[in-house]
């Protein structure tokens, strides 16, 4: 089964007959993926018989990208192959999961995309960098381990004592779910570089947390389990029924099949709205205005939770109408604390402290004179703010019906406990923090806090390995830290510093991934060094000047931490030995280590790594963990908001008299105000298609857009447009399209599709270049930012759609020849 240290391994594979056996391709293929100078090449048996004759061996190991699943799984082994993949159940069973791409890795593990060997720009040296030469044409050669990783230590080496160390930029994706970004961001902390802030599906988690204290992307909600006793659940911008890779949708028909009532706030008509009890078509930006509504509809038929607002939430606390701050104890009282706020009595005007999570007689609404102070309560400002936001004089500008967002509510506050489920996607707005102040506020009023059934996010919150600070230890002197949209500016422009080279691990975001495109290519074509490690030759890796191979998920062993998903930690066990030359991302992060004179503080082996590290986690016992394969943490709370809130003041603030502002606006209550959404935008006439680019059952972000079996049912990237659109432009369905705005434009083929509203186009996420007959989707996107949010606005897009032009080349889509898996090796594979 393993080896004496415990590793497991496998023979790589040897039979190019497996070829048709994972409709991988033929003997050519194969050759290529056991050329590795060991002496071995595709065998003379036949492997046919052989493939499908004998007993596997199965290895329990787990699924590791960045996508709502985690999933333990069986891998099954034959003939130093890997022939199928399962799902595992964990510890608890019944978060037992798996989907179709974690089933496909039996050909994404031999895709020929995966990069073999260390590669160096063959124009490119620490001295003469040669910017010009990154990009589509680059040419690579094949270096050494010990030359790669001298080269990239040699270079930070001299930035760090020529520019300083914070001039060496340290970039950390998601596309892996293990420890590897922990020991990256520790050599990090210890060379004193920069470090990724991350900018992308903040919004709604910041603005919720201005409220609760808690929260960051998504906020924390009740585990999956205890869904099914919610009695109304409001999916708002989330198709999770087609692309969440997750048994959690299994739980919202739980809830259904109980009685729930199931509400979709959409714009696009998805697979969740069709199976919804009320679908709440909102139009694109317009989401505040519909949170607003519902308030008003809880204050006018008076269905919020008073006992709750008493005792949890700040609604009681006085207002000053002189300055628009809260009343403190510190005003009214001797001993007064500067941070307690203070409510009075029902029925008089005595004062009383607010303690955290302490009821009483408290005035809900009314104006008071405390002190020779006029005030006013909370909730009465509230009250009074939301009196603009009627149903009745939002259903225009919502694109809802006013009695079917009446009803959506009265569910919500009078049919016991229940949710809202927001995802990422109202956070792709530019301003989409809003929202995430507005719901949490919402949900304060109806109660839903606290209790089984109540549901704040379209994903539980699940596990993480708690590794008590190793990745910044405390003698070290860490880098200054910059947010994804920040970077352009400080690598072209030295705002707010310079960044000269950048080291990427798990990450295809700057050459692919993030927004306005062009202008992050223009940023990379400055740097001195930039070093890409990646499994597969990705649209970044393309711009690299050193690429360093990392192994599959199956060829590394790590524990993975289950954020997101199910309340469990996983041991990813090896399932084979590295592929070629690739070699785990610690590999290189130690080697680093050692040349820059902090290999003391790495253990030599990942292994005693992965035991240091669970070993800080009080919940987690590293032998169970490695010989179950999961173990769940009991410390994982199912109910969340049980305690006092982490806010000033122990309570879900009603109102902020420290809110921040930008365009003039203030959020102490939740206003609304919008970018490219708005209806008097100055470039709306021009550009009058809202663009936006949904996730897709067929990738997580950008993987698996390689693999065959997926190709096969969705080959090539199309623009989803309304037919009144379509046929307003002449265009027909399945012809190709030009979609462009003022940065960029891509070319695709159109398709009908009614789900989508008039004025909404689409393209689901994650192509690579490669996959467009000309353009990008994120050639179109933007990268500016609410200064609040500091996140990407995807989704804050405009663009207009006509014929493509005649002469546009698309022979290898017409001609049946899609681009990925079958497509030819990449160079910088090495062959």
């Amino acid at each position: 089964m393993t080896d004496d240290d415990g590793v497991y391994r496998r023979d790589v594979l040897k039979a190019s007959g497996a070829a048709a056996a994972l409709g991988l391709g033929g003997g050519e293929f194969f050759q290529t993926l056991v050329e590795s100078g060991d002496g071995t090449g595709p065998s003379n048996r036949d492997s046919g018989i052989e493939s499908y004759v004998g007993q596997n061996e199965v290895i329990q190991t787990v699924c590791s990208p960045n996508c709502r699943g985690k999933c333990p799984i069986d891998v099954h082994v034959r003939d130093g192959q890997v022939k199928k993949v399962e799902p595992h159940p964990p510890e608890d069973e019944q978060y037992k999961r798996a989907c179709v791409l974690g089933l496909s890795h039996t050909q994404r593990v031999y895709d020929p995309t995966r990069l073999k060997y260390p590669m160096k720009r063959t124009d490119w040296s620490p001295d003469e960098p040669n910017p010009d030469g990154r990009g589509p044409d680059a040419e690579f050669e094949r270096v050494s381990w010990d030359e790669a990783l001298d080269l990239v230590a040699d270079k930070m080496q001299s930035l760090k004592a020529a520019h300083g160390a914070e001039s060496v930029l340290f970039h950390a994706g998601s596309g892996n779910y293990g420890q590897s970004s922990t020991a990256f961001n520790r050599l990090a902390s210890l060379f004193g570089s920069t470090q990724s802030a991350w900018g992308i599906d903040a919004n709604v988690g910041r603005g919720f947390n201005r409220v609760t204290g808690t929260g960051f992307f998504l906020p924390p909600t009740n585990e999956a389990e205890d869904w099914e006793n919610a009695n109304t659940i409001i999916v708002w911008g989330s198709d999770l029924f087609a692309s969440q890779f997750q048994m959690d949708a299994s739980k919202v028909l739980d809830a259904v099949e109980s009685g729930a009532k199931l509400v979709v706030v959409d714009p696009v008509y998805t697979t969740t709205a069709s199976k919804a009890d009320l679908w709440l078509p909102v139009k694109p930006g317009k989401d505040v205005h519909l949170a607003l509504a519902m308030m008003h509809t809880v204050f006018e038929d008076e269905t919020y939770d008073e006992d709750f607002l008493r005792k949890r939430t700040t609604a009681p606390a006085l207002i000053r109408t002189d300055t628009g701050e809260l009343l403190k104890a510190s005003d009214v009282f001797e001993d007064g604390g500067e941070n307690q706020v203070v409510a009075v009595e029902q029925g008089s005007t005595t004062p009383v402290e607010l303690e955290p999570e302490t009821g009483g007689p408290y005035a809900l609404f009314g104006e008071y004179t405390v002190d020779g102070i006029e005030c006013e309560t909370a909730l009465t400002r509230l009250r009074d703010h939301v009196a603009d936001y009627a149903p009745s004089k939002v259903a225009a500008k919502t694109g809802v019906d006013a009695e079917n967002i009446r009803t959506a509510v009265r569910w919500l506050a009078t049919r016991g406990p229940g949710g809202i489920a927001p995802s990422y996607a109202i956070g792709r707005y530019k301003h989409g923090h809003i929202f995430g102040q507005t719901y949490a506020m919402l949900m304060a009023l109806t109660g839903d806090y606290g209790r089984h059934g109540n549901i704040h996010a379209h994903h539980s919150g699940g596990a993480t390995l708690s590794t008590g600070g190793w990745s910044a230890p405390e003698d070290a002197d860490p880098g200054p830290s910059l947010f994804f949209p920040e970077y352009p500016d400080a690598i072209l422009d030295g705002d707010p510093h310079k960044v000269r080279a950048v080291y990427s691990i798990e990450s295809n975001m700057m050459g692919n991934q993030f927004p306005d495109r062009q202008r992050f290519r223009e940023a990379i074509r400055s740097l001195e060094m930039y070093v890409v490690a990646d499994m597969h030759h990705t649209d970044t890796v393309q711009h690299a000047d050193i690429i360093l191979p990392v192994p599959h998920w199956f060829e590394q062993e790590d524990i993975t931490s289950s954020w997101g998903s199910h309340p469990h930690i996983s041991y990813r066990h090896k399932v084979q030995e590295p592929l070629w030359e690739a070699r785990d991302d610690y590999y290189a992060i130690r080697g680093l280590a050692e040349r820059l004179g902090f290999g003391d503080r790495f253990p030599e082996t990942k292994r005693e790594m992965l035991r240091e590290l669970a070993g800080r986690d009080d919940d987690i016992d590293f032998d169970t963990l490695f010989e179950q394969g999961t173990q769940k943490k009991e410390s994982v709370p199912i109910v969340k908001y049980t305690d006092a809130f982490p806010t000033e003041t122990g309570r879900i603030k009603m109102y902020d008299d420290d809110a921040p502002s930008e365009e003039g606006v203030t959020f102490d209550v939740p206003r609304p105000l919008e970018d490219r959404t708005a209806d008097d935008y100055e470039k709306a006439d021009e550009y009058p298609l809202m663009f936006m680019q949904k996730h897709s059952r067929f990738r997580i972000h950008s993987q698996y857009e390689m693999l065959n079996w997926v190709r096969e049912v969705n080959p090539e990237p199309q623009l989803d447009i309304h037919p009144t659109d379509a046929k307003a432009r002449g265009i027909e369905d399945g012809e190709y399209v030009r979609v462009h705005n003022d940065r960029g434009e891509m070319i695709v083929k159109a398709k009908y599709n009614e789900a989508f509203q008039p004025g909404l186009v689409n393209t689901d996420q994650g192509w690579w270049s490669r996959d467009y007959v000309a353009g990008h989707h994120n050639d179109l996107t933007h990268n500016e930012v609410s200064e609040v949010g500091q996140t990407m606005a995807f989704y804050d897009v405009r663009v207009e759609v006509e014929p493509a032009p005649d002469d546009v080349d698309t022979d290898k889509y017409e001609a049946d020849n899609p681009r990925g898996a079958g497509a030819d090796a990449p160079r910088a594979g090495g062959d």
